[in-house]
């Protein structure tokens, strides 16, 4: 709970070719023994979460790759017979070597924060990592049009101040969103500690925000993101990033 992850399921490629039916079935079932095991905190008058099309049951989301990336190879979902086409659509792609998709639970949110972290070598224990650069961008209709390894919708990058005017001016729900971005992020980067005791270099950390009301913002953490991840705005950021690199292999 304390990730603020929607809830998700590996699906392997062998139970999709042998009984796609049977594995959409189990994949539902799944994510919903998830979500009511870790529910997300809801409190008076706010909209369900992560989405409203689950509101009663997990019925809607997406099938897609580990490795996917600006939007390809993300196939939404509606209901179970959706689900087992989708699974085999992505299992039988021509040349995917993959051996499991992750299906994952709808997330209704405004816009992306990526959170760029260069961690020191070494952590001091109970002290917050801060985050060195903070940028937005925003996703357009999709379109289910195309194939799985199409884009599925258009992508820009914000400003704060666009942000801030989608949010209607909000600089406290925005205010709240940075922070619960960077408080959700520290127990992210203490994972990565626990698979190995070396801090990495550099990672960005990917969150899904939705502003609920005045001054009150929702956050949804969205992915890791590897060393060599887009910077969007920040002129900056991959001479900064790369040179993080160098001095970890150095240390």
């Amino acid at each position: 709970p304390g990730a603020h992850l929607p809830a998700a399921t590996l699906v392997g490629k062998q139970s999709v070719v042998a009984d796609p039916e049977a594995a959409a079935k189990r994949a539902l079932a799944a994510l919903e023994h998830i979500r009511r095991l870790c529910p997300f905190e809801i409190l008076p008058g706010e909209p369900p979460a992560p989405s409203v099309a689950n509101q009663d049951g997990v019925r809607k989301g997406v099938v897609k790759l580990g490795w996917s990336w600006e939007n390809r190879f993300v196939l939404t979902f509606n209901n179970a017979a959706q689900l087992q086409s989708r699974l085999v659509e992505m299992m039988t792609i021509p040349g995917c070597v993959s051996s499991y998709c992750i299906v994952q639970e709808w997330v209704d949110f405004d816009f992306e924060m990526r959170l760029y972290f260069l961690p020191p070598g070494i952590l001091v224990p109970g002290e917050h990592v801060t985050p060195k650069r903070i940028e937005c961008n925003a996703w357009g209709e999709r379109d289910e049009a195309g194939g799985p390894g199409s884009c599925r919708a258009a992508f820009s990058k914000l400003s704060e101040a666009q942000a801030l005017t989608r949010w209607s001016q909000d600089e406290v729900a925005w205010a709240s969103a940075k922070q619960q971005a960077t408080d959700i992020s520290q127990l992210l980067i203490g994972w990565l500690l626990a698979v190995n005791s070396e801090p990495v270099p550099m990672i960005r950390l990917d969150f899904m925000l939705k502003r609920l009301g005045p001054g009150k913002a929702r956050v949804f953490f969205g992915e890791y993101c590897e060393m060599g991840a887009c910077c969007l705005g920040w002129q900056q950021g991959p001479p900064t990033i790369w040179r993080a690199a160098l001095d970890g292999a150095l240390r």
